[in-house]
């Protein structure tokens, strides 16, 4: 998990939050229990935090920053679009595998908790309009067909990519690994890949 914060103390205290509320679920992971698993004082949690709400806001906002780097994919000039593609999916459901419980109970919350729900429509906003510049790119530069408006596409995509690694989290490595290789092949052909392409960085912003 990504933090990003200039206090040490803090950053550990929103790791092991995350670890509380990925083993315990929300109900469960009171203060106490954040403060006793840190190695701290309740007192010393309230210098940093004023309450479960806010150290799960923290948490939160750190899933989200780490989905966002992991759709920071380097272009190489002349990379092919299909590599990018690839890698992109991979790197978002492999996130998803990688939180885990902590990935889904963030799903719930955003449900019941408007802090929660901004942060997930703004990050999930976010890497959507990338993929559909990324699509519309391919299009522009005749490398493509899409089998829909580039918009309508890659909500579709991403919506699969992300309900459907959410029900492999706890599945078998090999099913895990070929969920992302279907998906893959899949965007491919919606997307509407032609035979040999080539294509610069200005595709994958």
């Amino acid at each position: 998990m990504r933090v990003h914060e200039n206090d040490p103390n803090r950053c550990v205290l929103i790791e092991t939050a995350g670890r509380c509320f990925a083993q315990r679920g929300y109900e469960r992971t009171t203060e106490a229990v954040i403060a006793d698993c840190a190695g701290i004082s309740e007192e010393e949690f309230s210098a940093h935090f004023s309450s479960r709400d806010e150290v799960f806001h923290a948490v939160s906002a750190a899933v989200f920053d780490t989905f966002m780097e992991a759709q920071r994919i380097p272009v190489r000039p002349g990379a092919d679009p299909r590599t990018v593609l690839a890698e992109a999916t991979a790197a978002f459901i492999e996130t998803v595998y990688r939180f885990g419980r902590l990935f889904t109970l963030i799903e719930a919350r955003a449900v019941v908790d408007p802090v929660v729900k901004e942060q997930m429509e703004t990050a999930h906003g976010r890497i959507l309009r990338r993929y559909i510049r990324f699509i519309e790119g391919l299009g522009q530069a005749g490398i493509a067909t899409p089998c829909a408006d580039p918009a309508v596409l890659a909500r579709k995509l991403s919506e699969a990519q992300w309900s459907g690694a959410e029900r492999l989290i706890d599945a078998p490595k090999d099913e895990q690994r070929r969920f992302i290789a279907d998906i893959t092949a899949a965007s491919e052909r919606f997307i509407g890949f032609g035979g040999s392409i080539d294509l610069t960085s200005r595709t994958a912003s």
